[in-house]
């Protein structure tokens, strides 16, 4: 993602969170008040309907007893063998009662109203405590859950004279509590759905201004409302519900309810009013952030250009953008390390022409390395050198035979360069090269014959090139070696040279010089032999000592690679080598013939060089044989 779309996705973020955060605070703050209003409304509709029952139960209460004071009623009352069924009319009409009853003190009915509900009063008096009234005299009041149904109760006791301290019967009027009685004790408030309320006894609804599917959700779910406000979730929309008891009986009470979801739809309308005004508000910041997102990302993606051209090998530009800030300070800096950069390749372009660029680059990565001293390495070398070099110089005009050295090196180091060998130097014809840990992955002694053998094969395929031209037939000797010798800076500390040096450098350069000898073209050592003889065909030459070495070692020929060797190629290792074991074992004169007859059908002038020297051991035998040869010249 572009650096322009990161600032555009942080603003984003950022405001769509701010947004987020802003109206969940808002949600839970108006959610929580509305909670809060709903409860305290509904705590004093309670304590209404508390101080109205008790009202119109303290009236019905009044009234009953100035009833019942009367001279008449007293006077019907101590003649008590007749009924009162009239009187019970008479006080529910005046009271406005659902029910009147009036019991003696043996627990005899004496009057009912409505008359057609005596058998209901006998069958449940039991319920009303009548007996209580009659024995303590004093009045009561409450309700009752009789019959599934719920009555709010007055019992007044009934004396013969207001003196008497004792009562002779009880009269019980009661109001069913249903709707009525509750449009009677609420009025408009609850008519306006201000609050809605569910009396029950047990789990029967007897009064209320619910639905039906809500009363029986709220039926279903009475063991889990409690007496203190909670949310509950009835039908899709949620509520504060209540609950109270009628004194601590807890099979008859009521449930009174408000509910939240409606009284937030005008805080919900204030929230989207802030949802619309913070979406306006975000899609301005989004424009800023686009626009200030291109102002900071331009320079950036100029540095991300400039980086991609470096990255190419591209320093020929310059970034312009110029300010007081960090972007300004980096473009800057930026410039400055092109320069830098631009002055490396300059450098190592123009010493990469004098040494290897891979030691340029060694030595411009770590100039510390810049100093005399070398450490121990085992490298494969490489040493190549034309034959006969001194008669083409006699021949030939310096200029051309300049134009023609140069266009040989230039096709012999192309070839150890494509074998990923270091060019370490080149002296005058000759082409010193080297492979080892440090420059080179994997068997850099198999990557040195390599280079060989494809040297010889592009001079093969140039020289027709040349001859054609009128120019000399070039050929090259070449020698590899592999061993341990001191790799580094060489030389005094005014001038040196990045090379190496030791005993297998010697012995490289003496291989390459004894290819004039077996008038062969490549020579390799024995620890050579040992990492190379599975991927190149050689053939062993001889066991020499070289001048400067107190050993003797076997050199090996490198015929070429295993698949493009021919017959006559494999026929001659196999005959010389069986004749080089026949010499190894002092028999000269069966080694000689063998030499011999190889040379005759193949006119292989190693096989010439080892019969002539059969010859002069026969003429002179050794007084000890070791089958190494001491070679005099370099």
């Amino acid at each position: 993602m572009s650096i322009g779309g990161k600032i555009f996705t942080a603003f984003f973020v950022f405001f769509t969170t701010l947004l987020g955060i802003t109206l969940y605070i808002v949600n839970q703050q108006t959610e929580e008040y509305a909670r809060d209003q709903i409860s305290q409304s509904l705590n004093l509709t309670q304590a209404r309907f508390q101080k109205n029952l008790q009202l119109q139960q303290d009236h019905t209460l009044k009234l009953v007893q100035t009833l019942t004071s009367d001279q008449k009623y007293r006077s019907f009352l101590s003649q008590i063998k007749d009924n009162f069924y009239s009187f019970t009319e008479e006080i529910a009409h005046d009271s406005s009662a659902d029910m009147v009853f009036m019991m003696d003190d043996t627990s005899a009915i004496r009057g009912v109203y409505p008359q057609d509900s005596i058998e209901w009063v006998q069958k449940h008096q039991g319920r009303f405590n009548l007996q209580d009234v009659i024995d303590s005299g004093e009045p009561s009041r409450g309700i009752k859950a009789v019959d599934g149904q719920l009555f709010s109760l007055v019992s007044v006791p009934l004396k013969e004279s207001l003196r008497d301290d004792y009562a002779v019967g009880a009269l019980v009027v009661g109001r069913k509590i249903n709707n009525q009685w509750l449009d009677s004790l609420f009025g408009k408030e609850l008519a306006s759905n201000q609050f809605q309320v569910l009396f029950f006894t047990g789990k029967k609804a007897v009064a209320g201004n619910v639905s039906k599917d809500m009363e029986t959700e709220i039926l279903d779910s009475l063991d889990h409302i409690g007496e203190q406000s909670q949310v509950v979730r009835l039908k899709d929309s949620r509520f504060v519900v209540q609950k109270s008891y009628f004194g601590n009986d807890t099979s008859k009470g009521y449930v009174y309810l408000g509910g939240l979801d409606q009284n937030l739809i005008p805080f919900n309308e204030i929230q989207f009013q802030i949802l619309y005004l913070g979406l306006g508000v975000m899609a301005l910041g989004l424009l800023f952030s686009v626009g200030f997102s291109r102002y900071v990302a331009r320079p950036i993606s100029h540095l991300v250009s400039g980086a991609r051209k470096v990255y190419d090998g591209d320093y020929d530009f310059e970034i312009t953008h110029k300010s007081n800030d960090e972007v300004g300070a980096l473009s800057e800096a930026f410039n400055h390390m092109i320069r830098g950069l631009k002055e490396k390749k300059f450098l190592q372009e123009s010493f990469g022409k004098y040494m290897h660029p891979t030691i340029v680059k060694m030595i411009l990565d770590a100039p510390d390395k810049l100093k005399l001293g070398g450490e121990r390495q085992n490298q494969a070398l490489l040493f190549s050198d034309i034959a006969n070099f001194t008669n083409f110089g006699e021949k030939m005009e310096p200029e051309a035979l300049i134009i023609l050295l140069n266009e040989y090196l230039g096709a012999m180091t192309e070839e150890i360069l494509n074998c990923k060998g270091v060019l370490n130097k080149y002296i005058g014809d000759s082409i010193m090269a080297f492979w080892g840990p440090s420059w080179t992955n994997g068997n850099y002694s198999l990557l040195a014959c390599l280079a060989a053998v494809q040297m010889q094969k592009t001079l093969a395929k140039q020289r027709t090139v040349w001859i054609e031209k009128g120019l000399p037939e070039i050929r090259t000797r070449i020698g590899v070696a592999t061993g341990e010798m001191v790799v580094g800076n060489i030389g005094s500390e005014n001038f040196y040279e990045y090379t190496c040096i030791g005993d297998t450098v010697n012995y490289c350069s003496r291989l390459e010089g004894s290819n004039k000898y077996y008038g062969t073209e490549i020579l390799i050592d024995d620890n050579t032999h040992q990492s190379v003889y599975t991927e190149i065909y050689t053939r062993k030459l001889d066991t020499i000592q070289v001048k400067g070495r107190q050993t003797g070692s076997a050199v090996y020929e490198v015929m070429g690679r295993y698949e493009e060797v021919t017959d006559a190629q494999r026929d001659v290792k196999q005959k010389y080598e069986i004749a080089l074991d026949i010499y190894h074992q002092g028999k000269f004169e069966s080694a000689l013939a063998n030499f011999e007859a190889l040379f005759k059908v193949h006119n292989d002038r190693a096989s010439e060089v080892l019969a002539e020297r059969c010859e002069q051991l026969l003429l002179a035998p050794p007084k000890s044989w070791t089958g190494v040869h001491t070679l005099s010249e370099k």
